[in-house]
């Protein structure tokens, strides 16, 4: 017992009690600033459309590079070394990707202003990032070169595939850039694609191998078939929702923005920060149902809340008349506010000042915890 208190990293509880109070300590902390303390203008026409990038950068620098160079699994960090040295290093690190990609779009090519181009492109972006690097793990580079020479590798299959789908299957059509050399004028719509996109990536979440049902039912595929199926049955289930959205005559922005936004984040939550809470006694395919029955339960929940905390904000937009509403509200706390800032925390800093975070996707599904 007195070697374990003494190998302790941090403050407070370990395990999923620091999970919680880093995630209600960050919810409240980041919702006052980035809600409440900037105008609606900022929010709508300035942080969600740019947060693409950023959003695109950690996927990057996270997932497919391995936070290198200082933070774990391919950096240089180890028990002996500061968690405020390595989260500023890999924070600064990720600022200056983010800058260097929204003045590369902006000023370089394809010189967009900032704006709705930067969501309906950047989804595509993140959708690929995120599909490519957790489900597909950047098949067949990863493990078999150095970090940022798989990043540099991964980055150019997910900007290729993005800027592909962007410029032969898109059009802008019904929206104020209509008449611009920026309409493509392919076969779908550009903001009905980011409806698509958004559940596409709650499916492909739900079925990868660290969140909800840890891969199942595809386990037995190997890889790349695990992904393949994933990547399949994800847009049958994301046509299916988003098609249905339209044909029950359900608000579109409450489908992508609240449903699929909070799947996706608490997908997230569920099966990286809380390990799984609550069901880890179960394996396999017991676990997957249970994990996907919670995760749903709590998106509800998640749901309900935001509708009462960002009431006044989506009030003030609305009064602005900004294009947005509090189903974007919730989108933009979802997925650009509260989960880059948990994977920053995790991922970076450590969880500092609290004790050490776990890796995504554990317990594995065949161990009974």
């Amino acid at each position: 017992m007195a070697n374990q208190k003494e190998s302790k990293i941090g403050i407070g509880p370990e395990g999923r009690p620091a999970a919680l109070i880093q995630f209600v300590v960050l919810a409240v902390i980041l919702i006052a600033i980035f809600v409440y303390a900037v105008s609606p203008a900022t929010i709508v026409m300035k942080i969600l459309p740019g947060s693409l990038p950023l959003l695109v950068a950690i996927g990057l620098l996270v997932l497919v590079g391995d936070s290198f160079p200082l933070a774990p699994p391919g950096g240089s960090w180890n028990p002996t070394k500061s968690r405020v040295t390595t989260g500023l290093g890999m924070t600064a690190i990720l600022a200056v990707f983010t800058a260097l990609f929204l003045v590369i779009m902006m000023y370089v090519f394809p010189k967009w202003p900032m704006g709705p181009w930067f969501i309906w492109w950047g989804a595509g972006a993140f959708c690929a990032t995120l599909l490519y690097a957790i489900n597909w793990n950047t098949w067949p580079f990863k493990g078999k070169m150095h970090p940022w020479a798989t990043m540099v590798f991964g980055g150019i299959v997910i900007l290729v595939v993005s800027s592909l789908v962007w410029n032969f299957l898109t059009n802008v059509e019904g929206t104020p850039f209509a008449n611009t050399p920026f309409n493509h004028k392919g076969p779908i719509q550009a903001e009905w694609l980011t409806g698509f996109i958004v559940w596409f990536i709650c499916w492909f979440f739900i079925f990868s191998p660290v969140f909800t049902t840890q891969g199942w039912p595809f386990t037995k595929l190997g890889h790349p078939g695990a992904a393949i199926g994933q990547t399949i049955v994800a847009l049958i289930l994301a046509y299916v929702c988003w098609a249905g959205t339209f044909a029950l005559g359900i608000s579109p922005s409450f489908s992508f923005g609240a449903v699929a936004s909070s799947m996706i984040f608490w997908a997230l939550v569920y099966g990286w920060h809380f390990q799984f809470w609550g069901v880890t006694r179960l394996t396999g395919a017991r676990r997957a149902i249970a994990a996907f029955i919670v995760q749903c339960i709590l998106a509800a929940v998640w749901i309900g809340i935001c509708n009462v905390v960002l009431k006044p904000a989506a009030d003030s937009i609305a009064a602005a008349k900004l294009p947005a509403d509090i189903n974007m509200l919730i989108l933009y706390v979802n997925l650009c506010i509260l989960a880059p800032a948990l994977i920053v925390h995790n991922a970076f800093w450590l969880r500092w000042p609290l004790t050490l975070p776990t890796p995504p996707g554990t317990p594995p599904s065949d161990q009974s915890v």
